[in-house]
């Protein structure tokens, strides 16, 4: 008999410790802010806070601190913390209420020394960085600690050339940055990071907007706890927003998936479908997926011609996995919850 405790109980362990070790570690710079801008940062939040049992988040930076970035941050905690209590989120493995309000940078150099204590004490585990706004505080990092480099896989969102079929400020002129471009440039051009690991979804992540997929997942969405509540809150001053508007969770997204292996963008996952365009000077650059469109990585004003197929395509990369990703986190929620 106690043989065969035994037995059982080495089964559970090893069915345990592979989940515990396989968690991704995620540090987030975000631009949240509250009156201005898109709501689809405190959206976005609320998603990584619903996952906050599957990754290992480290740290979180408002940017955007004088626009009310941390009191964003904050309400969204607020709205975690009564969910928690209500539904007993600890059963399910998440993390209090008050670790992740103490995750969160006060300034630049708070940023900038919790960035580089989090890269550094990786344990042969890569540190997600993932940068949901301008990459300006990152790059004062990268180039205060550059020897991170090598030990972060940075994923960012909206960071290249801008362009959508709605959007006629690009028009024809294919130099105009992105809205989350600024720094970018000064990380990309700079030589010492030519090897670093970063997947740049550039216009891949515009397939969470499409269609009406997104309005009746906000709807469902609003009726899990006060997170849900909290999602449908902070599009109240703003009409044309009041759908799934996450575009920044591509990247959170990305780790989610299990169908596919995170150190391979290559493959298909629900955060879409990219490409290593330079596979000699940036062996560990990804950007979005050409499939057959003709482009000119090096210079996309070449190829610009093809911007709308391109443009068309990438989003269309995210749009095909989007069901699987909308019914994962229902069934998770409604589990959580549960509703229904």
């Amino acid at each position: 008999m106690n043989k065969m405790l035994v037995i059982v109980m080495l089964i559970a362990l090893n069915f345990k410790c592979p989940a515990q070790s396989t968690k991704h570690r995620v540090f987030v710079f975000t631009d949240i802010n509250i009156g201005g801008g898109d709501p689809d940062d405190r959206q976005s939040l609320v998603h990584l806070f619903w996952h906050a049992n599957e990754l290992e988040i480290v740290g979180i930076v408002p940017d955007r601190w004088n626009a009310k970035g941390m009191e964003a941050c904050l309400m969204a905690v607020d709205a975690y913390r009564k969910d928690y209590e209500k539904y007993k989120f600890a059963s399910f493995g998440f993390p209090e209420a008050k670790k992740l309000e103490e995750l969160l940078a006060n300034d630049t150099s708070d940023a900038i020394g919790r960035l580089w204590k989090a890269a550094v004490a990786t344990n042969n585990q890569p540190l997600y960085v993932l940068v949901w706004g301008n990459m300006v505080n990152l790059g004062k990092a990268l180039k205060q600690h550059p020897e991170i480099s090598d030990k972060i896989r940075l994923i960012t969102i909206g960071t290249g050339r801008k362009y959508g079929p709605e959007d006629e400020v690009a028009g024809e002129n294919c130099d105009v940055p992105n809205w989350n471009g600024g720094g970018r440039n000064e990380i990309y051009n700079d030589h010492r990071f030519n090897k670093m690991w970063w997947l740049e979804i550039n216009w891949t992540y515009n397939g969470m907007f499409s269609g009406e997929g997104p309005k009746e997942m906000f709807k469902q969405l609003s009726d899990f706890g006060a997170m849900g509540e909290h999602m449908k809150f902070v599009t109240r001053d703003h009409p044309w927003a009041q759908y799934f508007r996450v575009g920044d969770t591509p990247s959170v997204l990305y780790l989610l998936d299990q169908s596919h292996k995170p150190d391979d963008p290559t493959q298909s996952s629900w955060a879409g479908k990219f490409k290593k365009p330079f596979e000699q000077e940036r062996p560990h650059y990804f950007t979005d997926d050409n499939g057959i469109i003709p482009w000119n990585y090096a210079n996309p004003c070449a190829s610009w011609h093809q911007v709308k197929a391109m443009y068309s395509y990438n989003k269309q990369t995210l749009e095909n996995e989007r069901p699987g990703m909308y019914k994962a986190l229902i069934e998770k929620l409604v589990k959580i919850y549960g509703k229904y």
